[in-house]
């Protein structure tokens, strides 16, 4: 491996960072086919902004991941420096809300959060007409959405107030979508919220509070996690203010459920694509499930669903890149790093290296019952280290149990060939996903 740092060939002054900003996806998978083989990373120098470093090398990823003394999540857009929760806070802060929330997703909570999403996947299916076409993406928002609020905060949601959140999870969609003056304009530069994210903003501060309000009026509230964290802010040890714990209900209802709802999304557009591998899945439900719904009993039976997830979470992870900022001047791979440099780690590339994945473009679920590995350093669709999200287990159930207990019950086909991907924070379809369904007898 070389020590210095690789700068792929651009433009005079601004050199590669128009072609990332205008085309991530295939910029980084260039990349990671490219140089990967000689280089851990590579960097993209724009004159008079912090360099930028791709890291190329799957272990280091995972040891900039784990260390969390050089290596720090920087704010992303205009949400994170307005919010403090367990996915954007740092030190001492992070570590007594991952505390608090950790039981909240081990154990028997785990079973009850399964059976919950497969009462809500029964709830929403009785909604849905005998045939027609859907916004598929619309619908499993509203399923995971619906899931997050039950499980986490003991209120169901209904179906138009679920609609609500995820429009204005759209609107964030909108103003997070990367561009190329994130890369070369300066901070004072950069600009602010639009009005649309404000608003979206303030919506869900509203039903963040409503949610909060409903717990402090119980008698006896239910123990879920956000009773947990209402407990915490009286503890001195913890010390959660009162915006903290708006921003912790805030971050766990929008994060937790649009990359659940991303997953399952695209895991019924590879299966349009693959009807061998639908009908797989759809006979494998019959069996387990024999109409019934799915129930934590069922889960570890529900085998190739769970491949297709993975193979889902492969192809086409909603968290498509993740990011760390430098504390300190450092050295990575050789290379001196000084404070405040980006580093990138593209998991959407990673996942398609052809170094380490055989057809790494081509959807096929068996790998993983073959040559593929979950604990691949190459696969990280969860992110990896101490912030490893905290829901992952929660997140493979619930797919699982929809696309199983939806196929059972409906014959669904997205309409479009292919989709055509706006990576913001997450990696989400340009337009709308609409999807034919037809009841089964």
């Amino acid at each position: 491996m070389h020590e210095e740092p690789h700068t792929p060939p651009g433009l005079p002054v601004v050199g590669s960072v128009p072609k990332l900003a205008s085309d991530p996806l295939r910029f980084l998978v260039g990349v990671q086919q490219a140089y990967g083989d000689r280089y851990q990373l590579v960097r993209l120098d724009p004159v008079g902004q912090q360099p930028v470093d791709i890291v190329l090398d799957a272990e280091l990823v995972h040891e900039v991941l784990a260390d969390r003394d050089r290596f720090g999540r920087p704010n992303v857009g205009p949400q994170a420096t307005q919010r403090s929760g367990l996915l954007s806070s740092e030190g001492a802060l992070w570590e007594t809300q991952r505390s608090v929330l950790q039981p909240e997703f081990v154990g028997g909570q785990l079973a009850e959060y399964a059976d919950i999403s497969g009462e809500v996947t029964e709830a929403i299916l009785a909604s849905w007409p005998d045939t027609g076409t859907v916004d598929l993406f619309e619908e499993l928002s509203v399923l995971t959405i619906r899931v997050i609020s039950r499980s986490l905060f003991s209120r169901d949601m209904s179906p138009d107030r679920s609609r609500a959140v995820h429009d204005a999870l759209e609107a964030f969609g909108e103003e997070l979508e990367i561009g190329v003056g994130d890369f070369l304009l300066p901070d004072s530069l950069q600009r602010g919220p639009s009005a649309a994210f404000e608003r979206a903003d303030a919506f869900l501060e509203e039903v963040a509070t409503e949610v909060i309000d409903w717990h402090r009026q119980q008698d006896d509230p239910p123990r879920d996690m956000l009773t947990a964290l209402i407990e915490a802010q009286d503890d001195p040890s913890v010390a959660l203010s009162e915006n903290e714990l708006l921003d912790e209900t805030i971050l766990f209802l929008t994060a937790g459920q649009e990359t659940t709802a991303l997953t399952i999304t695209y895991a019924f557009y590879w299966l349009s694509q693959h009807p061998e591998a639908r009908e797989r899945v759809r006979r494998e439900a019959e069996t387990v499930l024999d109409g019934d719904q799915p129930g934590w009993e069922h889960l570890s039976e529900l085998t190739y669903t769970e491949r297709v997830v993975r193979e889902t979470l492969r192809l086409t992870p909603a968290a498509w890149n993740i990011t760390r900022e430098t504390r300190m001047p450092t050295r990575v791979a050789g290379t001196r790093l000084e404070a405040g440099e980006q580093l990138l780690m593209p998991t959407y590339a990673h996942h398609r290296d052809r170094r380490v994945w055989s057809e790494p473009a081509v959807f096929r679920p068996d790998r993983w019952a073959e040559e593929a590995s979950r604990s691949c350093d190459a696969y990280f669709p969860f992110g990896s280290g101490p912030r490893v999200c905290i829901g992952r287990q929660v997140a493979l159930t619930e797919a699982q149990f929809a696309l199983a207990a939806i196929l059972q019950a409906y014959d669904v086909e997205v309409v479009p060939d292919r989709f055509d991907f706006r990576p913001a924070v997450t990696l989400q379809p340009s337009n709308p996903v609409r999807a034919r369904i037809r009841a089964r007898d």
